[in-house]
């Protein structure tokens, strides 16, 4: 172990699944519609825009239901396309798949000492796999339960209070740059994901523990 470290915090969509890209890719055309136009409806919020909607959404602040029908008349109003908003944030994730390799390596991590923590900001609560959290986590941050999101300096702090470990003790992955760097304004150490290979041999560096499935054989 790495004295200098106490805590693993991850995110979840992106880190611990496929990427969100090839699931937006799958939706797109199973809509019928350009991806370009998905991405920039779906995506405002983390490009630097305010974007109420997502805000409100992420911070459980609205129902799956109103978020649904708000964003199925923004798609529409994009695309000129007729979209259903009966379960629309599972069918836009359909296509997310988890990456079981990000979740040994946490596994892995939390059995050789660390504290291990979820970090995610939600599109609903019903796409995580909370049966297998007991194993992989000590503390979970989901901003629909929190009433937070990133890169919100208050929701790192209480993931990190929640741990028990000061926040320069804590590693964070995330897929997205602009979360990172909220993390680095409040002390942690980031990893950058991009794809689960990368970021599992950059951790064992900075852990000094195997998180690669076949060493644990």
């Amino acid at each position: 172990m790495n004295p200098r470290f106490g805590a693993l915090i991850v995110d979840f969509g992106g880190v611990l699944t496929s990427p969100l890209q090839d699931a937006m890719v799958h939706f797109a055309d199973d809509l019928g519609i350009e991806l370009q136009d998905l991405v920039r409806v779906a995506l405002r919020a983390y490009a630097g825009h305010e974007d109420e909607l997502v805000h409100r959404f992420e911070t459980g602040d609205i129902s799956d239901d109103e978020f649904s029908r708000d964003f199925a008349a923004r798609l529409e109003e994009a695309t000129g396309r007729k979209v259903d908003p009966d379960g629309l944030v599972d069918r836009i994730f359909a296509g997310m798949t988890a990456e079981e390799d990000m979740f040994e390596a946490v596994i892995h991590a939390r059995r050789a000492g660390y504290r291990t923590a979820l970090l995610s900001n939600s599109w609903g609560l019903s796409l995580y796999p909370r049966d297998r959290f007991p194993d992989m986590f000590d503390v979970v941050v989901i901003s629909g339960e929190v009433g937070l999101r990133k890169p919100d300096p208050g929701i790192f702090n209480l993931t990190t209070d929640k741990l028990g470990i000061a926040p320069e003790r804590c590693i964070f992955v995330d897929d997205h740059p602009g979360h990172l760097k909220g993390a680095l304004e409040v002390g942690m150490t980031t990893v950058l994901h991009r794809a689960p290979k990368e970021t599992i041999e950059e951790l064992e560096g900075l852990l000094r523990v195997p998180l690669a499935a076949e060493t644990q054989r």
